[in-house]
Parts: structure tokens; sequence; C-alpha cells
């Protein structure tokens, strides 16, 4: 569902239609042809002076190409517009399967870093109520209570970093899988 593959996979169609058509250009053809006219003679010779004629005229023509004006290059060149088109979209498709690999790993790391992160908060939490009542009981001072809120303000922070972060590779995977458009529905 990759919209990239799908316009590589299009240009080799398209590639491959043009081949056709520089190929059709070998095969017999057949021409039909029709007119209508008026036809005005004057003769100053013979016993009839004049003759006008009106009507129509059809024909048919069969033919085939013998030379073909030396357009083999353009054959040629079609041919090797598919090789490209079909190489352009190899290319693509190692590209995308790097990328899958990557954001992959990276969102494993990710949600192993986001269970960690929780736990950490947790600990930090815990340490923090454990200063708060110490500082209530006058055992601490001012600035270890600040420490212990400021360690954990930092591991909420790196809990919604990680979890930012953990997002942001689910939302690239489902781009490079083509099904963003059921995420954002």
């Amino acid at each position: 569902n990759n919209s990239e593959l799908m316009a590589s996979a299009h240009n080799k169609e398209i590639a491959a239609l043009d081949l056709k058509s520089i190929q059709s250009r070998d095969y017999p053809y057949l021409r039909l042809n029709a007119g209508y006219g008026y036809t005005h003679n004057r003769y100053d010779v013979n016993s009839i002076k004049r003759r006008s004629d009106w009507g129509a005229d059809f024909g048919l023509t069969v033919g085939f190409k013998l030379f073909d004006g030396k357009r083999s290059r353009e054959r040629r060149n079609a041919k090797i517009a598919i090789e490209n088109a079909e190489l352009q979209k190899q290319n693509i498709e190692l590209k995308l399967f790097a990328d899958l690999n990557n954001l992959w790993q990276s969102y494993q790391n990710n949600k192993q870093l986001l269970a960690l992160e929780r736990q950490n908060v947790i600990a930090a939490r815990e340490n923090y109520d454990i200063a708060y009542e110490r500082y209530l009981l006058g055992d601490l001072s001012g600035i270890e209570m600040r420490e212990a809120q400021l360690s954990l303000l930092q591991a909420e922070e790196r809990l919604l970093s990680v979890e930012y972060d953990t997002k942001i590779c689910e939302i690239s995977l489902l781009l490079i899988s083509g099904e963003i458009g059921n995420y954002l529905e």
C-alpha cells in the first residue's frame, strides 16, 4: 500500500506501454479515406465545354513500413526505460525494507525503554514521598527536598519523551506500510 512503491509500479507500466506504442509502428496498417467535394473542369477543344461533379469519394489503404526511418534508437531507449523503471522499483523496495527494519528496531527499543522509564517514575515518586515525609518531620533540608522534586520531574519528562518517540515510530511504521489512513480514521 506504500504510495512510492505504487507510483514506481505505475511508471514501469507506462514505460511498457511506450514500448508497445513504438513497436506498433512495425505492424501492418489499414486506413479508411473518405471525402466529399466539387470538381469543375473546362475544356476548350471538345464538344463538352464544361463538366461539374459533386460527390463523395472513398478509399481504403493497406500497407506496412519497409524502412523505419532509423527509429531503432527509440525502441532501444524504451527498453532501457523499462529496465530503469524496474531498477527504480527495486531500489524503492530495498529502501523501504531498510527503513522498515530500522523503524521496527527503534520501536521495539522504545517500548523496552518505556517500561524502564515507567519503573523509574514509580521509584522517583516513592523517593519523593519518602523525602516529603522526612521534610515534614524536619529531618530533611529544603535543598534535599527540592532535589527529590527535581528528580521526579526529570523522570516524568523522560517518560513523556520516550512515549513521544514510541508514538513517532509507530506512526512512521504506519506511514511506510501505507496504513496511515486507517490510523487517522
